[in-house]
């Protein structure tokens, strides 16, 4: 499938725009005037909508139309698909439900035969629609638009798409691309990742699959395999109740979870646990994908006792201190420092003293990256101490754990877009995740 029709669309007609700004052909007409594109609204009931002129069908449209976006209700979808095919749109990006997903197989075979007969490429239905940051095209219903980044998600859920891009805009991180497949009644996650392994703006794929469409197995494992980016995905319709809850909601078929292991293992995929670690995976790769080995430097022992334990169950490295650093570190530290990684400061740890000892280590080579730890103890200065870490050379996380004590902190650390958790066992299962 070319896919390349909606994201190099230079036009686009929103079939069910409206004048009421709660209803969802308004947000996609809003949305898309952002982009600075030719944007028309079809509307039969409207002259004037967001003081743009409306036109009654996009056969009377005198303009050419790269992509319609269609928001009506579902049995008025064929109908319009068809005259999309008369007026020679290259694409249509279908956001209405009442398909598949609720039994009306019939309806959705009807759509996809119409877009087969006139070369349309096809996005749904039941979608949210779909997001490039490059071209700041949003042909969604969602409000908003993430920083441009390099990580591409493609959605089974459009809903659950909404949560991630919130987040993601929240935790001030950056997406290349965003798609709803939904039913997936023509183009499908195959078509998606097969595009995005060549599009230069993504450099991570990432999945949110409930289930493949009968019969596209083998294409999805050939084309993953054939992928050169790291591609992460969540699975979901793990349990019995989750597979019926699937089949209602994009018409899902329900499969032996053990099967997509298989297929995830096979296609060299890397299966997340959950939607925080696609978050957190989003906030490291750039800076510490294949990175192995962490110098942990922390006020307080017991953090830091838990943090090797769990970075050493992911095989992740703890490498002894060079000789001749522990003597430079001894020359101001307390004289019951740890003298080894990780490198305990003592309670009383200031930020002059977590600065020297940092500015001291961030040369040396035994290691790739520095894991900075606190807990905010009587002399703790937790906001003097995150303002130390934009100095360093080498990629540090951060993991302070407390409160309304580390809340100073957390913010100029998410200000500074310095990668930061409150569990360290976070940490260590997504640095597994990059290995």
């Amino acid at each position: 499938m070319p896919i390349e029709k909606f994201f190099n669309a230079k036009s686009f007609a929103v079939i069910g725009a409206s004048r009421d700004s709660k209803k969802v052909g308004n947000i996609i007409f809003k949305n898309l005037l952002k982009s600075n594109l030719d944007v028309f609204p079809i509307n039969p009931k409207a002259e004037i909508i967001v003081g743009h002129h409306a036109y009654p069908d996009i056969l009377s449209l005198p303009y050419k139309i790269d992509c319609a976006v269609i928001a009506v209700k579902s049995e008025q979808v064929p109908d319009i698909l068809y005259e999309c095919g008369k007026k020679q749109v290259k694409s249509a990006v279908v956001i209405s439900a009442g398909f598949s997903e609720s039994g009306n197989l019939e309806l959705e075979n009807e759509i996809k035969k119409i877009a087969e007969q006139f070369n349309i490429t096809l996005l749904g239905p039941n979608v949210l629609g779909f997001l490039d940051t490059s071209r700041h095209i949003n042909a969604t219903f969602f409000r908003g638009m993430p920083n441009l980044g390099k990580l591409a998600f493609i959605s089974q859920s459009g809903a659950l798409g909404v949560g991630i891009l919130d987040k993601f805009i929240q935790q001030n991180l950056g997406l290349s691309s965003f798609v709803s497949i939904g039913n997936s009644a023509s183009t499908d996650f195959s078509d998606f990742i097969e595009y995005f392994s060549k599009d230069k703006n993504t450099e991570i794929i990432a999945l949110y699959i409930e289930s493949l469409k009968q019969n596209r197995g083998q294409r999805f494992l050939d084309v993953c395999r054939k992928c050169r980016k790291p591609i992460f995905a969540i699975k979901s319709g793990k349990t019995e109740a989750g597979q019926k809850a699937s089949q209602s909601h994009t018409a899902a078929l329900a499969t032996n979870p053990k099967i997509y292991s298989g297929i995830f293992q096979q296609a060299g995929i890397i299966e997340i646990e959950n939607i925080m670690q696609l978050i957190n995976i989003a906030k490291l790769y750039k800076k510490f994908h294949n990175l192995k080995k962490a110098c942990i430097v922390t006020n307080a022992g017991g953090l830091g006792v838990l943090t090797a334990d769990y970075l050493a169950q992911k095989n992740i490295q703890i490498p002894k201190l060079p000789e001749n650093i522990t003597k430079k570190l001894s020359e101001f530290l307390p004289t019951s420092w740890s003298k080894n990684n990780p490198v305990d400061l003592i309670g009383d740890a200031l930020a002059e003293t977590y600065e020297k000892t940092i500015l001291v280590l961030d040369n040396q080579n035994f290691f790739d990256f520095f894991i900075i730890l606190l807990t905010p103890q009587h002399m703790t200065q937790p906001l003097e101490t995150a303002q130390l870490l934009i100095k360093l050379k080498k990629p540090v996380i951060a993991c302070f754990l407390g409160g309304n004590q580390v809340s100073q902190a957390l913010l100029f650390l998410k200000q500074n877009n310095i990668p930061f958790f409150t569990e360290p066992q976070d940490i260590a299962e997504v640095l597994d995740k990059l290995k």
